[in-house]
């Protein structure tokens, strides 16, 4: 960092100087108040476009300046990991100029967005093995679909400044195009995690129903059982099998055939 670490100042050979009125780019960790929009762009000199960033599972903005052969950026402190991942790319690319310093941003940040995609990849097929494996797995769900839901917001504004960049300088429209295709990709992300996320309450959905049948089969044979006591439990002075010498073991009989024929048909119909 050069002086402070409010800016940071690269001259023309990439290396970090001192002397920010002579750099080919100085980025300062503040945002004026004309790059306090998420969408902006204004092509008259100096070109100005401000766009949203998604870094570290948040959305941040990048305001970028281009004046004649200097580019001048600003953004938050929390992009202070990105920014510095630019400026140790500018050494290795010889003599600087507002194009390559312009390249390097854009690249960079998508080159951020394709491995943060991968990440989230994997982290999908995790989830994934674990639904099988009937594991909980909200809490991944959720977490990877909201990193996932940033970053596509990030994608798009990667497309919106290429593409209004593009009309100035033509070199950017294979990044354009590059940006469009990642946007698909995040696309189809993000509707692998809502498929996992509905194959896992189906998989809920399917246990629910495993035990609520359970449930219905003992409630179906203990009902009989239930009315046949409750029948015989009543108080009546007259009741002839009360007295019976073989009434308690008939009832019984009964009873055991009842329960024993609801098992059956159970299991003649795979409910159980």
């Amino acid at each position: 960092m050069a002086n402070t670490h409010r800016e940071l100042c690269i001259d023309r050979n990439g290396e970090i100087t001192s002397n920010c009125k002579d750099s080919r780019w100085v980025h300062k960790f503040t945002l004026p108040q004309e790059c306090q929009k998420y969408f902006s762009f204004k092509a008259q000199a100096p070109l100005k476009i401000v766009f949203p960033i998604a870094y570290n599972n948040s959305l941040r903005r990048l305001c970028i300046k281009i004046d004649e052969n200097r580019v001048q950026s600003y953004s938050s402190k929390y992009l202070k990991g990105l920014i510095e991942e630019i400026a140790s790319i500018l050494p290795k690319l010889g003599e600087l100029n507002a194009y390559t310093v312009l390249y390097t941003i854009y690249r960079t940040i998508m080159s951020y967005y394709h491995e943060e995609l991968s990440r989230s990849d994997q982290e999908i097929e995790e989830i994934i093995n674990n639904v099988m494996k009937g594991r909980p797995v909200y809490d991944p769900i959720v977490r990877t679909y909201n990193k996932l839901s940033k970053l596509h917001r990030g994608v798009h504004g990667l497309i919106y400044s290429l593409q209004k960049l593009s009309r100035i300088y033509d070199e950017l429209k294979e990044l354009a195009d590059e940006a469009i295709m990642l946007e698909n990709m995040y696309s189809t992300s993000i509707d692998r995690v809502t498929q996992a996320f509905n194959m896992y309450y189906t998989l809920i959905g399917e246990k629910t129903n495993r035990v609520v049948t359970k449930l219905t089969i003992i409630s179906a044979i203990f009902l009989p059982l239930t009315l046949i006591t409750g029948i015989y439990g009543m108080n009546f002075k007259y009741m002839p099998e009360l007295y019976h010498p073989l009434g308690y073991y008939t009832t019984l009989a009964v009873m055991g055939t009842i329960a024993v024929g609801e098992l059956v048909y159970f299991k003649i119909k795979k409910w159980i």
